[in-house]
């Protein structure tokens, strides 16, 4: 369980760094974005597309991510993104002509409308199935910061659980080799039931056997307790109140 624990604590935090550059990513993009004449992010010559509709089934579906990447030169049946009235779209070239070029979705009965080299944002060279959903997710920002405080708390939770942990084996190395039960026969203040003995001895235990544990604030208190007394004169208590007996 304890194993179990640790691994869950060191994912968490691989899952809140990768989150973590992918919020970073997604801000250098927007603001590349913002500050230049593009209306897509481009880095080394390629640019990620989301596909919004059929038109180039079945070789590319619709909520497929395409990666583009710009060419010197386009053949025909190259499969390119292009901007058309405002818009992108990506489609197969079915011909060239001078400067002219033809293109057509798979899925499409009629030709488009012929465009330039200048017209062309780059060759699709992956074609990543399904992922327009995720795309969507991992590139809003909103979502990403939920998620990334989300995994924060996580990571928080973990932390702190170990810092109890840590605290919890030094006080009871602290009074390790005390008998508690004698403790609380002669104590006059913060004073425990038996039954609230015995569970505090489970408690001492299971933090000594490496486990998780919570102690109340009654607990805490007979415990610090315990750790303030001269334990030399607490061992003299003990002894008179064993001779008197």
């Amino acid at each position: 369980m304890k194993g179990l624990k640790k691994f869950l604590k060191v994912f968490v935090d691989i899952l809140t760094t990768l989150v973590f550059l992918i919020l970073l990513v997604i801000i250098f993009v927007r603001v590349k974005t913002l500050f230049s004449d593009e209306e897509y992010f481009e880095v080394f010559g390629y640019s990620i597309f989301s596909v919004a509709t059929g038109s180039m089934e079945p070789v590319i579906k619709q909520n497929d991510v395409i990666l583009v990447k710009k060419q010197d030169k386009y053949k025909t049946d190259d499969i390119i993104t292009f901007k058309s009235d405002n818009a992108y779209v990506t489609h197969r070239i079915i011909n060239i002509i001078g400067d002219s070029i033809v293109t057509k979705g798979d899925a499409n009965n009629a030709k488009d409308v012929a465009i330039t080299q200048n017209d062309i944002v780059g060759k699709v060279v992956k074609i990543y199935s399904n992922l327009g959903v995720w795309q969507k997710v991992f590139t809003t920002p909103k979502i990403i910061i939920m998620i990334f405080i989300t995994l924060i708390l996580f990571d928080f939770a973990f932390s702190y659980k170990g810092i109890r942990n840590k605290q919890n084996a030094k006080l009871v190395d602290k009074i390790e080799g005390v008998s508690l039960k004698q403790v609380n026969e002669t104590a006059e203040e913060q004073k425990l039931t038996d039954l609230e003995i015995v569970e505090l001895y489970k408690k001492t235990d299971a933090v000594k056997n490496g486990e998780e544990v919570k102690f109340d604030k009654k607990e805490k208190d007979f415990l610090n307790y315990t750790i303030r007394l001269d334990l030399s004169e607490l061992q003299k208590q003990i002894d008179n109140k064993m001779n008197g007996e």
